[in-house]
């Protein structure tokens, strides 16, 4: 770049033409981003928590089945339904796995007023 702008046949005008041109690409791959950014963040499914949620498991309901666990000192109740996928240490688990005491990671959704659980993460023993 240094060697174009001491080249004796290019004017100043269009040198600035070319930033002109470049800042303009700038601006358009921005406004670009943006609006891929928004548009597949609308396209998500809503999952409110993250990874990190669950906590230690302090109750467990047969009857309604849902459980309760811990993060924070924050207790949170979850419904399980036929839809929720359950993972013990990478393997496939099921509702019986989830214990008063084990500690589960949960990706979850809103319905009403209700957390449901999709995924239940239940870290493995290492007694096991």
């Amino acid at each position: 770049m240094a060697s174009r702008l001491h080249q004796p046949g290019i004017s100043r005008a269009d040198r600035k033409g070319t930033m002109r041109s470049r800042r303009s690409f700038l601006h358009l791959g921005f406004a670009a981003a943006a609006t891929f950014a928004v548009s597949s963040a609308s396209a998500a499914p809503a999952y409110h928590g993250s990874p990190r949620g669950g906590g230690t498991v302090t109750a467990r309901d047969e009857a309604a089945r849902t459980f309760t666990a811990v993060r924070r000192g924050r207790a949170s109740t979850y419904q399980v339904t036929d839809k929720t996928r359950f993972v013990v240490g990478g393997a496939q688990g099921s509702w019986w796995d989830v214990r008063v005491g084990a500690a589960v990671q949960v990706r979850w959704h809103r319905a009403g007023r209700q957390r449901v659980a999709d995924i239940v993460g239940i870290r493995a023993r290492s007694g096991n």
